[in-house]
């Protein structure tokens, strides 16, 4: 029985980093490889999990690999929109049944505190760099999007949730955001063999 990895991601940014972060883990995989297919798919916002996640995982996966397969879904989300709301947009233990229903044995749920955009903060002199903006650049904003913004904003440049990141990603310190977020992605290393030194 093959194993699968289906990733869910709410737009291209997150499946650029995403990437990065699974070819980060096969680094420190034991074997250097792993014995996984992996999908990534963009669901388009937060709503997508709702509206696209099954649809996709019965329409554009699973026809791909038969009956062939032990799936792993793995949701990721940011926290921000559930944080401000008080009737959350999305029942996440429903999404989480239909799936089940429909053949994944596992689901894993990964939840950027906030935003990836918080994430991807915590590397700020690699973003720094790529924005060619001086090591002394005072960061404000009232959230990691907001204070992404405002970075790309004194770069002459701008930042749109969800598109591709202008090449930003590519120049992240993978490592460094997996050390500062290692507790929220534990589960997903897990899922591909891989331990992360316990903080």
């Amino acid at each position: 029985m093959n194993k699968c990895l289906v990733i869910f991601v709410e737009g291209d940014t997150e499946i650029e980093f995403y990437k990065q972060i699974v070819t980060n883990a096969r680094k420190l995989h034991p074997s250097g490889k792993f014995d996984t297919h992996i999908e990534y798919k963009n669901i388009k916002g937060i709503g997508g999990f709702k509206n696209n996640a099954l649809r996709k995982f019965t329409k554009e996966i699973k026809p791909n690999y038969e009956n062939d397969c032990e799936y792993t879904i793995v949701l990721c989300s940011d926290t921000d929109v559930f944080e401000l709301s008080s009737k959350p947009p999305i029942n996440w233990s429903e999404i989480k049944k239909e799936l089940k229903a429909n053949g994944a044995a596992k689901i894993i749920h990964i939840q950027a505190k906030r935003s990836i955009e918080d994430w991807f903060l915590y590397d700020i002199e690699g973003i720094l760099k790529f924005l060619k903006l001086s090591k002394k650049t005072k960061v404000s904003g009232k959230n990691g999007y907001d204070k992404l913004q405002r970075l790309y904003k004194q770069a002459n440049k701008v930042y749109y949730k969800g598109a591709k990141s202008n090449a930003l990603i590519g120049h992240l310190d993978i490592e460094k955001i997996t050390d500062a977020v290692k507790d929220q992605l534990n589960p997903l290393y897990r899922a591909l063999g891989v331990k992360l030194d316990k903080a």
